[in-house]
């Protein structure tokens, strides 16, 4: 998968092929081609970075432009002096114009000079920018309390994972699970004990799952796994492992224990399918293990 930086580049590449300017809009659909995901509405933070980062864009072009035409004036103006150095014979004038000459240089000199320090700190700030662009973006895509992707996150993550089992023929699981009994958590405890609790699971599901697997808060109490190049048996075995290891680490609030169990549901990718109909399966499935008694993982059919 393409680097952040790698994907940026391509898209410059993309506009500067159509002869299109770095606007937000334009910047946000060629993203959108280019690393395949769904095209999302620009925040106004965002839209604010793109429009600073527009304008240094200009601003480099006017400072090296600017230098561009000072250098051949004064190229034009050296090779003047030194033609007349070459032609002068008497040693006063001479020396006029090897002083006028020198003069010429420091001056081309003081001038690379500025530019150089003024690109450096557009440079820099540029710098600045981007990672901010990046750290907003990844913020869009994350869920503020536990981390985990949130529902645009996982629009863009679903379709590009089924796009690429299916070009590369390759299996896709994904898996719906829901918390036991989390409302009887809030209502005992309270809601920031269900926060809390939230937290916890996300955090236990993320030491369980693979650097290659995606955790998704789908809503409220519901998570995500999205298992790609895995089977229903390799899936299993996850889910099977995350319950262990969520039944053997309860919650400790205000000194209290609160068992944690969750149901289930997974569904293998077919190939006449979409993404979101694959969750619809995963969720049907979660919905027939909560029917049959909770605390347990059902397959789709």
């Amino acid at each position: 998968m393409p680097s952040p930086n790698e994907i940026a580049s391509s898209v410059l590449a993309l506009l500067a092929e159509r002869g299109l300017p770095p606007t937000p809009a334009n910047y946000a659909h060629a993203y959108a081609e280019v690393s395949g995901e769904p095209e999302t509405a620009i925040s106004e933070e965002s839209n604010e970075l793109l429009q600073i980062v527009h304008s240094l864009v200009d601003l480099v072009v006017s400072r090296t432009g600017s230098l561009s035409d000072s250098l051949v004036e004064k190229n034009q103006d050296m090779k003047q002096t030194v033609d007349a150095l070459h032609a002068a014979k008497e040693k006063d004038l001479i020396i006029r114009l090897a002083q006028a000459l020198t003069a010429k240089a420091d001056s081309i000199h003081l001038s690379v000079s500025e530019t150089q320090r003024d690109l450096a700190s557009t440079r820099d700030t540029l710098q600045r920018m981007s990672t901010e662009l990046t750290e907003t973006r990844q913020s869009l895509l994350e869920d503020a309390l536990t981390g985990a992707q949130n529902r645009r996150g996982m629009d863009a993550i679903l379709n590009r994972e089924v796009a690429l089992a299916k070009r590369n023929k390759n299996s896709l699981v994904v898996a719906m699970i829901d918390i036991d009994h989390f409302k009887q958590v809030n209502d005992t405890h309270g809601h920031d004990a269900g926060d809390r609790l939230l937290t916890h699971v996300s955090m236990i599901a993320r030491s369980v799952l693979r650097e290659t697997d995606f955790l998704v808060r789908y809503g409220g109490e519901e998570f995500l796994l999205i298992l790609p190049d895995s089977d229903l048996k390799g899936a299993e075995f996850v889910m099977d492992r995350l319950r262990i290891v969520i039944a053997r680490s309860p919650l400790i609030y205000n000194q209290k224990k609160i068992d944690v169990t969750f149901s289930g549901g997974l569904a293998l990718l077919k190939e006449d399918e979409n993404g979101h109909h694959l969750v619809l399966r995963a969720d049907s499935a979660l919905y027939q293990a909560k029917k049959a008694g909770r605390n347990r993982i059902n397959i789709a059919n």
